[in-house]
């Protein structure tokens, strides 16, 4: 659990260079690189859905289309 300005955060995901956290607000803090933008549940859940939606219609790559 990470803590900071009087909230906690629990971390839900991470990689490398990626993780969401969610604070006992509510906010859902996703970090890429050194960057970190607070949403709420609602927003976040609307940005997962576009990025699904995007990656679905993004042709495979072009390692795996070789075999």
């Amino acid at each position: 659990m990470i803590e900071s300005s009087g909230c906690r955060r629990r971390r839900l995901a991470a990689r490398p260079s990626f993780s969401v956290d969610v604070c006992d607000c509510g906010a859902v803090h996703l970090t890429v690189g050194y960057t970190t933008m607070r949403l709420d549940e609602g927003a976040f859940r609307e940005m997962a859905a576009m990025l699904s939606e995007a990656l679905s219609e993004m042709p495979e790559p072009r390692s795996q289309r070789l075999h």
